[in-house]
């Protein structure tokens, strides 16, 4: 059976990849802060119960997490999301959004590469989750924005390092879902926003695949875009 490992999991997008990847028989251990415990184990009980399930409690840091084992995948969607103008945000909200979302990630892929070194042979897949804001700028934004910029670069980077060997590194960057997150964004018609579900199913039809296709960059847009009239 294929172990993932899913940071995160108490959100809208990555309960979603949870359900899927249960559906497609994988092992899901599934990390989130003490705070968000309880909305994870009564959303995923049955699975907990019977072990498919495994719950990892972290503190307020995700970088504390601590690597007991190899993992097939590993999966990163954590980050913070609070749209205002930047001299509206304070200085500790400005580093906490660039921790969650950038410096914890970067410290988690260290620590399992530094624990698990890669083969040529065991195929294993990172994937971080980016937005349509790694590409564009938008206003309200600019820590988000430059959060999901590192975030590509970061991938890129990776790719290259680790070309020789089997690890992949995807980033999957989509447009608003209907998630606790894009309720968040003002002025839009929610009717437009993405299914996590949809979403979800992309994803791990891509990293589940044994096909040799790869697309370490995959932009998921909303074919419509509508905004409220004001």
């Amino acid at each position: 059976m294929k172990k993932a490992l899913v940071f995160g999991a108490s959100g809208g997008l990555a309960k979603a990849i949870i359900y899927q990847l249960l559906d497609c028989g994988w092992q899901v251990d599934v990390v989130c802060r003490n705070s968000r415990a309880a909305i994870v184990t009564s959303e995923f009980v049955n699975f907990i119960n019977d072990d498919r399930v495994r719950l990892h409690l972290v503190g307020n840091s995700y970088s504390d997490y601590i690597f007991t084992g190899p993992s097939d995948l590993l999966v990163f969607t954590q980050c913070l999301f609070d749209p205002k103008p930047l001299v509206e945000m304070t200085l500790s909200q400005i580093s906490e959004e660039v921790i969650v979302g950038l410096v914890d990630l970067i410290q988690l892929t260290y620590k399992f590469l530094r624990s698990f070194p890669p083969n040529s042979e065991s195929r294993r897949d990172f994937c971080f989750i980016g937005s349509t804001s790694a590409y564009s700028g938008y206003k309200n934004t600019s820590v988000y924005c430059a959060v999901k910029h590192g975030l590509l670069g970061f991938v890129r980077a990776l790719n290259d390092e680790y070309s020789s060997t089997a690890d992949r590194f995807w980033l999957f960057s989509m447009g608003t879902m209907l998630t606790e997150m894009g309720a968040k964004v003002q002025g839009q018609d929610s009717s437009t926003y993405l299914d996590p579900k949809d979403v979800a199913e992309r994803i791990v039809d891509a990293v589940g695949s044994s096909s040799n296709l790869f697309e370490p960059e995959v932009v998921i847009r909303r074919r419509c875009v509508r905004f409220l009239q004001s």
